[in-house]
């Protein structure tokens, strides 16, 4: 017999930073849900623990983890999963199922791909993906440069992916290519995409143009829809 599931959608950024279009998108895939849903701040203290037994006094036994972001920071890849079964050690008839972050669906690429090819080809500038990450992890980095990789092939034009810190930060990036740049932004933090926005002109000025960003074009409720399928959530 299939165990009932029950599905937290993981925001890592801060609610009062939060794009609020983030926000939409996200009740707006609960409502194709078959299953219960919560939403949890992970920066809330003891959110977590509450969001996982409500959704078990709601009758969920498997419970389905949903990073709402596009790759894996610090606090997904090793600090969450540790969080998790501690619960979980305390509540012995439920079981997590922790869901890949959402940078790695076909919505995301298509969507980049999609935006790429809209540019004008006369002068076929690289691309820099900047995301945000809380530590220089080796996940984070993998993750990225694999999403690059497949854009590269697809699109004909280079594509670089860098954080916010570290050996691979946007910064150094920046300072090392010489060639006018395609920018695409990979943060849902509002005040974070201003700063690093007011940072890239400030290092580039004419020599980068920024694309619109995935928030604004809806494209990670479609990779939420994605990953939440997979998972038989709706």
């Amino acid at each position: 017999m299939e165990r009932k599931k029950g599905v937290v959608f993981l925001i890592t950024t801060d609610k009062k930073h939060l794009n609020q279009s983030l926000l939409q998108m996200i009740n707006e895939v609960a409502l194709q849900l078959t299953v219960p849903f919560e939403i949890c701040f992970l920066n809330e203290k003891n959110r977590l623990a509450e969001s996982i037994l409500d959704l078990a006094t709601k009758g969920s036994r498997e419970i389905i983890l949903l990073p709402v972001s596009l790759f894996s920071t610090a606090e997904i890849s090793q600090t969450l999963p540790e969080r998790v079964n501690a619960i979980l050690k305390k509540e012995p008839a439920l079981t997590a199922t922790f869901l890949q972050p959402l940078g790695s669906t076909r919505a995301i690429l298509h969507s980049l791909v999609d935006q790429l090819a809209q540019q004008p080809n006369l002068l076929p500038q690289p691309v820099l993906l900047i995301a945000a990450d809380t530590a220089n992890s080796a996940t984070f980095n993998e993750e990225g440069n694999t999403l690059a990789q497949k854009l590269t092939i697809i699109s004909g034009r280079k594509v670089y992916f860098a954080g916010l810190l570290g050996k691979y930060s946007y910064k150094r990036l920046l300072t090392q290519i010489k060639t006018p740049l395609l920018i695409q932004l990979l943060l849902t933090d509002d005040d974070l995409a201003a700063k690093v926005t007011a940072e890239v002109y400030s290092l580039r000025g004419k020599q980068a143009m920024i694309l619109p960003s995935l928030v604004e074009s809806y494209r990670l409720e479609k990779a939420m829809l994605e990953r939440l399928k997979n998972a038989g959530c709706i």
